[in-house]
């Protein structure tokens, strides 16, 4: 789902098992994606992440600590089990 923000589009996902480059692909024919918030199951090729301004990886992200090492500055935690798990 890409939601439209005037800065670019949000894209939403869930498990992301189409494969990112698939999905980035797609949601860009109707914007231009500013952020990523989701389940990036699987998802390494982290160049693809290079030009999003919010990269927000939740549940199913097995790469999470590549990803914020990469993108510090712009790499959010995200998720209910992120923000609960140590309670």
């Amino acid at each position: 789902m890409v939601v439209h923000t005037s800065k670019g589009g949000v894209l939403f996902v869930d498990c992301s098992h189409p494969r990112m480059h698939i999905i980035l692909t797609t949601a860009s024919q109707f914007d231009t994606i500013y952020a990523i918030i989701g389940g990036l199951h699987g998802f390494r090729d982290f160049v693809l992440s290079k030009d999003l301004a919010l990269i927000c990886p939740t549940h199913c992200t097995q790469h999470k600590t590549k990803l914020k090492r990469l993108y510090l500055e712009k790499c959010l935690e995200g998720g209910w089990w992120e923000s609960n798990k140590n309670r």
